[in-house]
């Protein structure tokens, strides 16, 4: 009996090691990791593009690294940039890098992390056209992207100077190409994005020099309690990343200028 009551004891005892070290594991398991889906196009070099199914770019570098220091699962989404606001509003995805700017509009609907980058829109012409100015412009066929803040900003210029252009939107068509084929007469877009194009494949495309309009890019999250935190969160790295440098670096590797510091012309 003492045999037996001692081996009763020693199960007793070792079941209970057991469930305290189960419970001990189950206190340790790490948090279930916070799902961000990011919505890009893709085919907008050097913002954010696709080489050999790999996903590269700027935007790209600068979610990898907001993703890592707040511990993130990152998932990106692809869709021509048109249809993604639409998949924003609906709840497909949780915030949109495409070189997004800041609007009044904007800023009505959504909440926007810290700025990462800042950039001026600008006409390219062909390094044979005889547009230098933008009073040469009157009249003839420029591109921008639709949907976008280039296509409004574009709108503006047209109607406040009185060009009298030809809008032609496209829906990630290599605008810069339409130029150098002449299928257009300028390109209106993002200064940053046109020179880098320019350079990556060697075009004979020239900048017109008329910056007529400045943007400043940060990333939008819907107003609703997800997106509030997820906007503050992104927007404390971002600031963070500024300030250490990160940024600066990315911005370098990428456009081999610093585009996150806020010129003194900005708002």
């Amino acid at each position: 009996m003492k045999k037996i009551s001692a081996f009763m004891l020693s199960a007793v005892l070792m079941l209970s090691i057991s469930a305290c070290s189960g419970s001990a594991q189950e206190s340790e398991a790490p948090a279930e990791k916070t799902k961000v889906i990011v919505g890009t196009s893709a085919s907008y070099y050097p913002w954010a593009y696709q080489e050999n199914d790999e996903l590269k770019g700027f935007e790209m570098d600068v979610w990898n690294e907001v993703a890592q220091r707040n511990g993130y699962e990152l998932e990106f989404k692809l869709a021509k940039f048109s249809g993604l606001v639409g998949m924003l509003d609906a709840g497909e995805i949780d915030t949109i890098a495409h070189q997004m700017s800041i609007t009044p509009e904007r800023l009505e609907k959504y909440s926007f992390s810290e700025p990462y980058a800042y950039s001026y829109y600008d006409f390219a012409v062909k390094n044979d056209s005889s547009i230098n100015t933008k009073e040469d412009l009157k009249g003839k066929k420029v591109g921008c992207w639709l949907g976008g803040n280039g296509e409004k900003t574009l709108r503006d210029a047209n109607e406040k100077y009185e060009l009298g252009l030809e809008i032609v939107t496209f829906d990630g068509a290599p605008i810069e190409k339409e130029v150098e084929l002449g299928r257009i007469d300028a390109c209106w877009q993002g200064e940053i994005k046109t020179l880098s194009t320019i350079k990556e494949n060697s075009l004979p495309l020239r900048m017109l020099g008329e910056k007529l309009t400045f943007e400043v890019n940060a990333y939008p999250f819907a107003k609703t309690e997800n997106g509030e935190k997820l906007a503050k969160e992104v927007a404390d790295t971002v600031k963070a990343m500024r300030e250490d440098g990160t940024l600066a670096e990315l911005s370098e590797k990428w456009f081999e200028l610093n585009t996150t510091d806020a010129p003194d012309d900005a708002e």
